[in-house]
């Protein structure tokens, strides 16, 4: 089998396009894959982008991104409005939309570190990198937390995907 290389700078800007383009910009939702689900796709020459999710309240979801066909990214999430918040749920969720335009260049998993547009605040918190990574964001209204997520992600290494390296520009050095 041949070893491929793709770009990381691809990579990470592939999902900032596929971020901004889907539930972040409450883009126009596909059919569902599953009985409740809800689900977003995104694509471009090389690269496809799935985010699927359950729930309204409290949602878990998966977003994966497949490379020719081979899924190579992935990222599992879990969280929203608490119980006794969810009359203001939906004025919460266009918030969290406008954060979740601004996702980090280098590290395109949710919103920024954090964002406030008066009376609410996000913030978001992870460890490790695109390869690897855990997370958690909050979102606070008048300083009283009323969400959370927290998430889990980075590369995916199967069979089809063992010889795919992510490289810096112009690099044979391998990442993964």
């Amino acid at each position: 089998m041949q070893t491929e290389y793709v770009e990381k700078s691809r990579l990470l800007e592939f999902l900032i396009k596929a971020k901004q383009n889907s539930y972040a910009k409450h883009g126009t939702r596909v059919e569902s894959k599953c009985i409740l689900s809800k689900n977003y796709l995104y694509t471009d020459t090389d690269f496809r982008y799935e985010d699927q999710y359950f729930g309204e309240f409290i949602d878990v979801g998966e977003e994966i991104v497949w490379y020719h066909n081979i899924p190579i990214w992935g990222m599992g999430y879990r969280g929203g409005i608490f119980e006794e918040y969810h009359s203001i749920r939906e004025e919460t969720f266009i918030f969290l939309r406008k954060a979740l335009m601004m996702p980090l260049k280098d590290f395109p998993t949710r919103g920024p570190s954090t964002y406030e547009e008066h009376p609410y605040t996000y913030v978001n918190k992870s460890i490790g990198d695109i390869f690897s990574f855990t997370g958690k964001e909050i979102i606070k209204k008048d300083d009283i937390q009323v969400y959370e997520r927290n998430y889990v992600g980075g590369l995916i290494k199967g069979k089809a995907s063992i010889s795919l390296k992510i490289i810096e520009r112009g690099s044979k050095g391998c990442q993964n």
